[in-house]
């Protein structure tokens, strides 16, 4: 197993948004669907529904999640 780090973000509109920072134990990457699956099943989004608006989920370093997550 390896540790992950991904930054998913959640867009509404052109100022609206936010970052959460995902960290997941996984041999393999895995989908965007996967990731946002797993911050489902784990309530790291804010609102529920949420993971409707999700524009993006990139993987990313150790720093840059420790950055999100600060």
């Amino acid at each position: 197993m390896k540790t992950r780090f991904y930054d998913v973000h959640v867009f509404f509109a052109r100022n609206d948004g936010y970052s959460i920072g995902v960290k997941i134990e996984s041999v393999n990457p895995l989908t965007e669907d996967q990731i946002i699956q797993h911050s489902v099943d784990r309530d790291l989004f804010t609102d529920e529904g949420d993971s409707n608006h999700v524009d993006y989920a990139e993987e990313i370093s150790e720093a840059e999640y420790n950055l999100l997550t600060a």
